[in-house]
């Protein structure tokens, strides 16, 4: 596979799709990890350096306050794939190659790869924002890029009222659920967050929008899988 290709869209033949978060490690991530579990759904997290090493003051289903570190390590020991989104959450187009290379891109790798002991080999730009030269380090760093062809609209916001004020997120549970469900098809990959932006929580609703859409999902024979899985088949589908 040429890693210079970009990645929209799995095997349009096999009922496979792809559920992926960006944004995280975030407060809500335990909670979309129970309900993943719940289903037996296996998913990949494009994940903020940045986030990783946050002690973020999320509480598992003890109570107890868990780490961005512990949160990637759960998920990893689950069965999901980790991947990157970068470490700051900039667009990289608007950074010098260096800034791409060692803030952004290599220093998220080295982060991933310390704590659960695999290479991460996919990456997904934030905002999905790409040109020649972002392509081209992702490429040296062996890193394949892959973007989506079905969105939640979970971090889609209203406009701000308060500069630095907490978010008002768009769309609530029903809202998401049914803009899952009706962009479905063979190879999707979707696009949900776990986080938003490295600085805000995400929208909670997509936590109960995919404890309604798996498992209809699944009874229309859908199987979830992850990034790497959805791939194995060959015939996915890049960008033009």
């Amino acid at each position: 596979m040429m890693s210079d290709e970009i990645i929209v869209k799995g095997n349009p033949n096999i009922p496979n799709i792809a559920l992926t978060f960006d944004d995280g490690p975030g407060r809500i991530t335990p909670y979309i990890l129970d309900v993943l579990r719940k289903y037996g759904v296996k998913a990949t997290f494009f994940c903020l350096g940045c986030c990783i090493d946050k002690n973020i003051a999320a509480q598992d289903n003890t109570g107890r306050y868990i780490t961005g570190n512990e949160i990637v390590k759960r998920a990893n020991d689950e069965g999901h794939l980790i991947a990157i989104h970068s470490h700051d959450h900039r667009d990289l187009t608007g950074l010098t190659d260096e800034e791409i290379l060692n803030n952004e891109l290599s220093r998220t790798k080295k982060i991933i790869t310390n704590l659960i002991g695999k290479t991460p080999v996919y990456f997904r730009p934030p905002y999905g924002s790409i040109d020649d030269r972002v392509n081209n380090i992702a490429k040296a760093l062996d890193l394949k890029i892959v973007l989506w062809n079905c969105r939640s609209a979970d971090s889609s916001t209203e406009p701000a009222i308060i500069l630095g004020g907490s978010l008002k997120y768009k769309y609530g549970p029903v809202d998401i659920y049914s803009n899952i469900m009706r962009n479905i098809e063979n190879g999707s990959i979707i696009l949900c967050h776990d986080g938003h932006s490295g600085k805000y929580d995400a929208n909670f609703g997509i936590v109960s929008a995919l404890d309604r859409a798996i498992p209809e999902l699944q009874q229309k024979r859908f199987n979830f899988v992850t990034v790497d899985d959805l791939l194995a088949t060959g015939n996915y589908v890049i960008q033009d």
